[in-house]
């Protein structure tokens, strides 16, 4: 009877002892992914033109020529040349004003893309943090599952030995 007593206290230690602490897992933070910003480029193909001024080919003797190879010369009107003089302010000042946009922009996506990877490097170091956190978790319970087997053992020895003391103390009577 004693002995089905130690057997069944045996066991029904080993199943209360025997179960490690189940890890800790950390819940997955939010992951924020983007896709670098493209560079601008500029597109000139848009740019209203004014009328194309007319143009007079004429030969060495100034008569009019109908083919360029032909002339020697060109001849453009007062309003023509107006034209022509405003045609090209028109392309210098559409030329300045779009490569000094470029140059913004592109300052401003170089920007963008400069917080998308900075919000990239604090998601790894939140993950990093994380990590160490569920490492340092899972550390301090197997600790304090250590410990506590480490103090039923003790006690389980301390009282089989004070059991076997006491039934050798009372055998000895």
């Amino acid at each position: 009877m004693v002995k089905g007593i130690a057997i069944i206290l045996i066991l029904l230690s080993f199943i209360v002892v025997g179960c490690a602490p189940a890890p800790f897992i950390a819940k997955e933070p939010f992951q924020v992914k983007f896709d670098p910003t493209l560079k601008y480029e500029v597109d000139l193909s848009g740019i209203i033109q004014p009328d194309k001024p007319v143009k007079i080919w004429v030969d060495e003797n100034f008569n009019v020529v109908a083919d360029a190879k032909d002339a020697k010369y060109l001849l453009l009107t007062q309003k023509e040349y107006a034209k022509y003089v405003v045609q090209l302010q028109i392309k210098e000042t559409y030329k300045e004003i779009i490569i000094q946009q470029e140059i913004l922009i592109n300052t401003y996506i170089d920007q963008i893309n400069s917080l998308k990877e900075y919000i990239a490097l604090e998601q790894a170091k939140s993950k990093a943090y994380r990590d160490l956190w569920v490492d340092s978790e899972n550390a301090y319970r197997q600790e304090r599952y250590d410990h506590k087997m480490s103090n039923l053992i003790n006690k389980g020895v301390t009282g089989a030995i004070s059991l076997g003391a006491l039934i050798l103390l009372i055998l000895a009577l």
